[in-house]
């Protein structure tokens, strides 16, 4: 926990510690801007090992994170690569640090204490070398607990719904053509908003079957793209994505739908989808059922431990959705790596000079060809006289 000071603190006279200028690093731009000795407070929650070794590459004193540095959701290494390196990590888990503190402020850091100009700034939790390899080792052993609660869950929905992860049963047919077209999911999680900035190229290019998967609807007609679908319980859509949206999907664990008025109301049929998962899995089953060509997920876990924070049934089911969709499936980030490499000009041009070249030789051991290359010998000769002729 976090305390602040504004009395002044004595010193004593054998105070020790790490003194040094205080850099803010919001960014992961601003990391690169450090000088060595600096003492750089950053907000970076579960710091990886990415991060660490870049500030440990900038040759800091001390870290100050205003964030978590290990929450025990994921087994990340970066604390304890600050340790091993001397760096000093300290948490300070409070919003206030960034308004506490100045740019180019001159502290002094002791025992997770921050001083300036001998007054007690802030004081957080050290994490030494033991600290982090205990934090790591208990973030194993959930992760790993965590796996089994997955495999458990996973095991028993495929038993609940074999005909419909199999055959696809109770799974409703599109009235949007969507066989054969690429699918983008959108759902209202991790980076969805940048995620969908960064395919604007892609979906200019590919026109895919816009599914918003419940309220990932809303972030569609935020970034000024109209949902082709909406697929979710009714009272995860809103009226505006219900009045947009080409399609409405209404997911239901009894069949029964709350509040049909709302659809009546903007001219939807509707349709439902008696299951129990959550709107963003039974989306991907949805494409992928309706024979999608492609499915580009917008909003997905990017990784196994963010995958595992959702609820063990939850987890499960999206895990199992898409084990279904198999190489259908692909996250927004991916897409967008790829999408945006620019190629090369000269390789085409090259291939280019070769194939005419190619031609050019093909052509000159015809007898028709060496009568051309013979033309335009002559007509080169002439022109170089003609040439020479202007100059004497």
């Amino acid at each position: 926990m976090v305390t602040w000071n504004r009395k002044k603190t004595p010193l004593p006279p054998d105070a020790k510690g790490v003194v040094g200028t205080l850099r803010l690093a919001r960014r992961d731009d601003d990391v690169a801007t450090l000088d060595q000795g600096e003492i750089v407070v950053i907000g970076r929650p579960d710091l990886d090992a990415r991060h660490a070794q870049a500030l440990i590459d900038r040759h800091v004193s001390v870290v100050l994170n205003a964030d978590r540095s290990s929450s025990g959701r994921s087994p990340n290494t970066g604390p304890q690569l600050l340790a091993k390196a001397g760096i000093v990590l300290i948490d300070v888990t409070s919003e206030d640090v960034w308004t506490r503190f100045k740019d180019g402020d001159v502290v002094r850091v002791e025992n997770g204490q921050v001083f300036r100009d001998e007054v007690l700034v802030a004081s957080g939790i050290e994490l030494d070398e033991q600290r982090t390899a205990n934090d790591l080792q208990a973030a194993r052993d959930g992760l790993a607990t965590r796996l089994d609660s997955l495999a458990a869950n996973a095991t028993d929905h495929i038993h609940r719904e074999h005909a419909m992860l199999m055959s696809g049963a109770q799974v409703p047919r599109l009235r949007t053509k969507v066989k054969g077209r690429p699918v983008v999911v959108v759902s209202n999680a991790y980076d969805d908003a940048a995620d969908l900035k960064r395919l604007r190229r892609y979906i200019r290019e590919h026109d895919p079957v816009l599914i918003g998967a419940g309220p990932g609807a809303d972030v569609l007609l935020t970034a000024g793209l109209t949902p082709s679908i909406v697929v979710g319980a009714l009272d995860h859509i809103s009226d505006a994505a219900i009045k947009k949206a080409g399609e409405v999907v209404v997911t239901t664990a009894s069949g029964m739908v709350d509040g049909p008025e709302r659809l009546e109301r903007h001219g939807k049929e509707i349709v439902t989808f008696v299951s129990t998962g959550s709107d963003d899995d039974l989306a991907i089953l949805l494409a992928d059922t309706n024979d999608a060509a492609v499915i580009v997920h917008v909003g997905a876990p990017s990784s196994l431990p963010q995958l595992l924070e959702r609820p063990p049934a939850e987890a499960a089911r999206m895990f199992v959705a898409r084990l279904r969709a198999g190489a259908k499936i692909v996250d927004a980030k991916s897409v967008h790596h790829f999408s945006s490499q620019r190629h090369a000009v000269w390789p085409v041009l090259l291939l280019l000079v070769a194939g005419v070249a190619a031609v050019a030789v093909a052509v000159g051991i015809t007898p028709v060809g060496q009568d051309w290359f013979d033309s335009i010998a002559d007509q080169l000769t002439d022109l170089g006289s003609w040439i020479k002729g202007l100059f004497t």
